[in-house]
C-alpha cells in the first residue's frame, strides 16, 4: 500500500486521542478540583456518559457495514463526526459559572454525553476502515502502527497543551479551555486530512445488499443476527476479554496518575508532563517499529502477551518503591512502560484478522460491526472504572477542591495506581494466551478466503453476463 495514503488515513487518529487524552487525563482534576464537583457525582456523570457511548458504538459499526454513500461506507462520517467533536470538547472544557452541585452535574454529564457521541460517529467508522485498506497481515500491521504513531502524537498534544498554557501564565481554567479550543481545531483539520487521502480507499457497500429487501432486513432483527454472531465467534471472545481487563487497569492507571505523582512522589504538574509523561510516550513511539517487527517474525500473540504481562509485573513492583522528590526513578519506569505498552498495536490488528475468519464463516465484510464492539467493551470498562475512582478517591480520604490533601492520600494512591493496576495487567495478558489464532492458523484462514472470493467473484460476473 501507500504510504502516503495510510498516514494521511491514520492522520485522524491524533486529533481523535488528544480529546481523548484530555478527558482521560484532565478531566477529573478539571472538574473535581477546579470546578469543585464531587468526585462520587463526577464518577456518575462518567458512567451514565460513557454507557450510552458505550452502546451506540456497536450500532454505529452496524449503520457504517450497511451504508450505501458513493463516497463509501465509512468516510462521510469521518469529516462529520470530526467536525461535531471539535465543538464539543471546547464547551466540555468550558463551563459557565456554576453555582450548585446539581447544576454542575447535568452540564458535565450533558456536555460528555455530547463529545462521546460524537466520538462514537468518528472513531468506529474510522478503525473499521483501516482494518478494510488491506488484507494483508504484514501491512495491516503497518496501519495499525502508523494509527498508533499518531495516537501517540494526540497524546502528546492533550498532555503537554495544557502544560504549556500554565507555563505561560495561564490559570488552570485558562489552559485547560485554551488546549481543548487547540485540540478540537486540530481534530477537524486532520478528519479532512483522513478523508481526501482516503478517496478511493473505502469500498462501497457491493450493489446485491443496495435492494430494498436487504434494507428492510438490515433493522434491528439483523443487528442481534450480527451480535451473536460476534459473540460466538471463538477467536473473538479471549481477544476481547483480556483487552477489557487491560483496558481497566490504563483507566485506572491514566485517571489517577497525575494525583500519584503529586501526592505520592510530591512531583510538581508540569513537570510530571514534561520529564514523565512526555518521555513516556516518546519511548512508546519509538518502540512501535520494534513490536511490528517481532510480530511480522514471530506472529502477533506472543509479543502482544509478553508486552502487556511484563508492563503487569513492572507496574506491581516498581510503582510503589519510588522515592519521593525524584523525576529519575520514574523516567527509568516511563521507559520500560511506554516500550511495554507498544504492543497496544497488536490487539487492534488482530481483531482485522479475526474479522477475516468471520467473513470466510458469514460471507459478509462486518468490520464495522467488530470494532463497534471492540470499542463499546472498552467504553463500558472506562465508566465502570471511571466510577469506581470516583467513589475510591473520597473513600482513601480525597477532598474535592481542595489544594492540601490528608499525608495518607499518598500511601493509598500507591496501592491503586501500583499493585491493583499491575495485576490487572497480568491477569488480562494470562487471559489473551488462551486465544488460538496463531499466524499459521491465520494463513489458512486466508488462502480458504481468497478461494472463497474468486468463486463469489466468478458467480457474479456469469450471473452479470446472464
Amino acid at each position: 500500500m501507500n504510504i502516503r495514503a495510510i498516514a494521511g488515513y491514520a492522520s485522524a487518529e491524533m486529533g481523535i486521542t488528544a480529546v481523548e487524552t484530555m478527558a482521560q487525563i484532565y478531566l477529573l482534576e478539571f472538574y473535581v478540583s477546579i470546578i469543585g464537583l464531587k468526585p462520587s457525582l463526577f464518577g456518575l456523570a462518567m458512567l451514565i456518559a460513557i454507557l450510552w457511548d458505550a452502546i451506540s458504538d456497536p450500532i454505529m459499526g452496524f449503520i457504517s457495514d450497511r451504508t450505501s454513500f458513493t463516497t463509501g461506507r465509512r468516510r462521510a462520517y469521518i469529516i462529520v463526526g470530526g467536525l461535531l467533536l471539535g465543538i464539543a470538547v471546547y464547551f466540555l472544557f468550558t463551563p459557565p459559572a456554576l453555582e450548585s452541585q446539581t447544576a454542575k452535574f447535568i452540564y458535565l454529564l450533558s456536555l460528555y454525553f455530547l463529545t462521546n457521541t460524537f466520538m462514537t460517529i468518528i472513531a468506529v467508522p474510522h478503525i473499521a476502515l483501516g482494518g478494510e485498506l488491506t488484507s494483508r497481515t504484514d501491512e495491516r500491521n503497518q496501519v495499525f502502527g502508523w494509527r498508533l504513531f499518531f495516537a501517540n502524537l494526540g497524546l502528546l498534544a492533550g498532555l503537554l497543551l495544557p502544560a504549556l498554557w500554565v507555563g505561560a501564565g495561564a490559570d488552570l481554567f485558562e489552559s485547560r479551555s485554551s488546549s481543548a479550543l487547540v485540540v478540537g481545531e486540530l481534530l477537524i483539520f486532520v478528519s479532512l486530512l483522513s478523508y481526501v487521502s482516503t478517496k478511493g480507499k473505502d469500498k462501497p457497500l457491493e450493489k446485491w445488499k443496495k435492494d430494498p429487501d436487504h434494507i428492510v432486513s438490515g433493522g434491528f432483527s439483523a443487528f442481534l443476527q450480527s451480535t451473536r454472531s460476534i459473540w460466538k465467534n471463538r477467536f473473538f471472545r479471549p481477544l476481547l476479554f483480556a483487552f477489557i481487563v487491560a483496558t481497566f487497569a490504563r483507566t485506572l492507571n491514566s485517571s489517577i496518575g497525575l494525583l500519584y505523582y503529586k501526592q505520592r512522589l510530591l512531583l510538581e504538574d508540569s513537570k510530571v508532563v514534561t520529564r514523565i509523561l512526555l518521555p513516556f510516550v516518546f519511548f512508546l513511539i519509538l518502540s512501535i517499529p520494534l513490536w511490528i517487527y517481532l510480530a511480522n517474525h514471530f506472529g502477533k500473540k506472543w509479543p502482544a502477551f509478553w508486552g502487556s504481562f511484563l508492563l503487569g509485573v513492572m507496574t506491581v513492583f516498581l510503582y510503589p518503591n519510588l522515592p519521593p522528590g525524584s523525576y529519575e526513578a520514574p523516567l527509568i519506569a516511563a521507559f520500560f512502560g511506554g516500550i511495554f505498552a507498544g504492543s497496544i498495536l497488536l490487539f487492534d490488528s488482530l481483531v482485522a484478522d479475526i474479522v477475516d475468519y468471520d467473513e470466510l464463516l458469514s460471507g459478509e465484510k462486518r468490520e464495522g460491526a467488530y470494532f463497534g464492539f471492540w470499542k463499546m467493551a472498552t467504553k463500558i470498562v472506562r465508566a465502570i472504572g471511571f466510577a469506581c475512582i470516583g467513589f475510591l478517591l473520597e473513600a482513601i480520604g480525597y477532598k474535592e477542591g481542595s489544594a492540601i490533601q490528608d499525608p495518607e492520600l499518598g500511601h493509598n494512591l500507591t496501592i491503586l495506581f501500583g499493585p491493583v493496576v499491575g495485576c490487572f495487567f497480568i491477569a488480562g495478558s494470562l487471559i489473551f494466551s488462551r486465544l488460538q489464532l496463531t499466524s499459521e492458523t491465520y494463513k489458512r484462514i486466508q488462502d480458504l478466503l481468497v478461494r472463497k472470493r474468486s468463486i463469489r467473484k466468478k458467480a457474479n460476473a456469469g450471473v452479470s453476463a446472464g
